[in-house]
């Protein structure tokens, strides 16, 4: 499945956690790099992302309902797949009220599937070019905030949530949690720490840390390191086209770090991209629509 991500930055239209699944499929550095370590260097101090600028709704103005597999409206609101005994608001926003302490590794992994399910869905709803509402931003950003409280809880308890302990697509929810946890750098880092030690431990493709990586610096308005973040943008000649969503450090050597990630050639990611995009909305050239 391709993600195109767009309300998640707030600006463009940002394509990111597609890279996941092309990186699985095809699978600053002021030189190229030699090994993974040197690939990754630049990560370590990739600054502060800046403020959206959005305010969350307070859930508490909002009535709490608890979802159950009884519940008639449940699955026209959350999917066939319900997660009971998780308190959500009217808007689908979720409340955990179990401590993570006391879940089971599949009660976790229950939660993060939700989790990604719940990402697909809105990133779906941001692919109709249709120019969001307020409501709108604050629902996808709150809901981001949730998710990403719920993480810290199961890394501080667990660390980072594994593929042995809760299974490829809840490992792979977690990292689409972060991904989307712009609002907090810092839980970011420490989350990108996290994968490069398992990266090391050859429990986690490299993809992932460079991914996180630019996604960081994305959020911080800073070049990015292995040209994972492309938005779709019009160009002087009024047509569609694929380009950096920030600009990416060091362009002659990009390709040789991103194979050190386990990236394809940045040309062929692109062209990957525009093939999604031309599936998608008709045409990998179309005109840009605009407000």
């Amino acid at each position: 499945m391709f993600w195109f991500m767009t309300n998640r930055t707030r600006t463009t239209t940002t394509v990111s956690a597609l890279a996941v699944l092309l990186a699985a499929g095809l699978t600053g550095c002021a030189s190229a790099p030699d090994s993974f370590a040197q690939a990754r260097a630049s990560s370590d101090s990739p600054g502060q992302a800046g403020v959206s600028g959005i305010d969350a709704y307070d859930a508490s103005a909002h009535e709490d309902r608890q979802v159950s597999a009884r519940d008639p409206n449940a699955a026209e609101l959350f999917g066939d797949d319900v997660i009971i005994g998780t308190l959500y608001d009217d808007r689908g926003v979720p409340r955990y009220q179990a401590s993570v302490a006391d879940l089971t590794p599949d009660e976790i992994a229950e939660e993060l599937r939700a989790m990604k399910e719940l990402d697909e869905k809105l990133v779906r709803e941001s692919t109709d070019f249709h120019t969001p509402t307020q409501a709108e931003l604050a629902r996808v950003e709150e809901i981001d905030r949730a998710h990403a409280r719920r993480l810290s809880e199961i890394v501080t308890e667990f660390g980072w949530p594994t593929r042995e302990f809760v299974g490829a697509d809840a490992s792979q929810g977690a990292f689409v949690v972060i991904q989307h946890a712009g609002h907090d750098t810092a839980f970011q880092n420490e989350c990108l720490a996290l994968m490069v030690d398992q990266v090391e431990q050859g429990e986690l493709p490299a993809a992932y840390v460079a991914l996180l990586t630019d996604r960081i610096r994305l959020f911080a308005s800073q070049p990015q390191v292995f040209g994972t973040q492309m938005t779709f943008a019009e160009s002087s000649d009024g047509f569609t086209r694929c380009i950096p969503a920030t600009p990416i450090e060091d362009p002659a050597n990009l390709d040789a770090r991103r194979g050190l990630m386990g990236l394809p050639p940045h040309d062929v990611f692109v062209a990957k991209l525009e093939e999604a995009f031309q599936s998608q909305h008709g045409g990998a050239f179309a005109t840009v629509i605009t407000d």
